[in-house]
């Protein structure tokens, strides 16, 4: 079906699996060098020598990763003993292997960007920080789950032994998603930019009176929101506090951002999804008196700066996706989905004889 003098190169080594049926077509070109399909640039020069038109299927391509990062989470005691086996199993294996003991340690932006992949080692929380970190690099992670739920962990720590073989031999593929770019502004200058691989949400301070939203889509004005907040989630973020606000859960693939107001007082109350091309701004209205209010500005559930009176927020989906490796099969997301959500409380409940702390009457 084609002839190539030469076998496929490509520009930068480095972990990538991609899925077979994909073609690409090479007109009359004697030798021609090309971004294949579904690959991102700087990562997939293929030089192929044809003398006819031709369609060439592109087969399922790994590279196993060779430069590989450790983190742990400092909350998990456990995660050191596993970070040893995992690291030993990665030298064996002929890598080279960095280690931190959390995503705080400033040695890890440094090491990134010659960084194959990450293991990371902990909840959701965790990874949702590691992810925003790798993003930036294009740098996949992958997760053994230390938390309760572990909606983005690839493997338990059982599984780790035989799932991080499999990335070893570069046994896996790559899934990327969405994630949110925020930008804050107030009279006119801006007070920063934000990166969110869960959610942003505009809410309420300290006091317990709402926030008044006032809500543009595209530049066309859609409503104002009396609400203790408003969230803006990614797929990635839409089992979180989206998923308890009463939004919908969207596919990690899908390429959306959904909107739901928290608590809304005698305002529109349904979620809706937008494409990740769409761009939401929001105006904040405090008071009165304002000096009796505060606002806040919340990323991924961590990093926050406070909001005032008359500031715009805007949210789009952002140019950087982030990147977990699986090992699971393309169609696990579902799958695993439900019995997540089903397997119980978050938290032990307590016996039913447990006494009240303000005592009995």
């Amino acid at each position: 079906m084609w002839k190539a003098s030469a076998p496929s190169a490509r520009a930068r080594a480095g972990p990538r699996s991609e899925p077979a049926g994909r073609a690409v077509c090479f007109a009359h070109r004697r030798s021609s060098q090309r971004t294949l399909p579904g690959r991102s640039q700087g990562n997939c020069a293929q030089t192929l020598h044809v003398d006819r038109t031709v369609w060439i299927d592109l087969r399922p391509v790994t590279i196993a990763p060779r430069r590989i990062g450790l983190v742990q989470s400092a909350h998990r005691p456990e995660a050191a003993a596993l970070t040893s086996v995992a690291a030993r199993a990665a030298r064996a294996a002929g890598a080279s292997v960095w280690e931190a003991p959390s995503w705080d340690d400033p040695s890890v932006a440094a090491r990134l960007p010659e960084t194959d992949i990450v293991l990371c080692f902990g909840g959701d929380g965790t990874l949702i920080r590691g992810a925003r970190a790798t993003a930036v690099f294009g740098v996949p992670i992958v997760g053994v789950n230390l938390g309760r739920v572990g909606f983005l962990a690839e493997f338990s720590p059982d599984e780790m032994p035989s799932g991080w073989d499999a990335v070893l031999r570069g046994d896996f593929w790559i899934e990327e998603r969405v994630t949110l770019h925020v930008e804050h502004r107030r009279n006119g200058e801006h007070v920063g930019s934000h990166l969110a691989v869960n959610d942003a949400i505009i809410g309420r301070g300290r006091t317990n009176r709402i926030v008044r939203l006032h809500t543009w889509v595209d530049g066309q004005y859609l409503t104002s929101f009396a609400a203790d907040g408003l969230l803006v989630a990614t797929p990635t973020g839409s089992t979180g506090s989206n998923l308890a606000a009463g939004g919908p859960i969207l596919p990690p693939d899908m390429p959306a951002l959904v909107m739901v107001p928290i608590l809304p007082f005698v305002s529109f109350r349904n979620p809706l999804i937008f494409g990740t091309t769409s761009q939401i701004d929001v105006q904040v209205v405090l008071g009165p008196p304002v000096s009796e209010q505060e606002a806040v500005l919340s990323i991924d559930g961590g990093y926050a700066e406070p909001v005032e009176d008359g500031d715009r927020v805007s949210f789009r989906g952002n140019d950087l996706p982030s990147r977990f490796a699986r090992v699971r099969p393309r169609n696990y997301f579902h799958a695993s989905l439900v019995p997540k959500l089903q397997r119980g409380t978050l938290l032990t409940p307590l016996s039913p004889d447990t006494p009240s702390p303000g005592g009995t009457r």
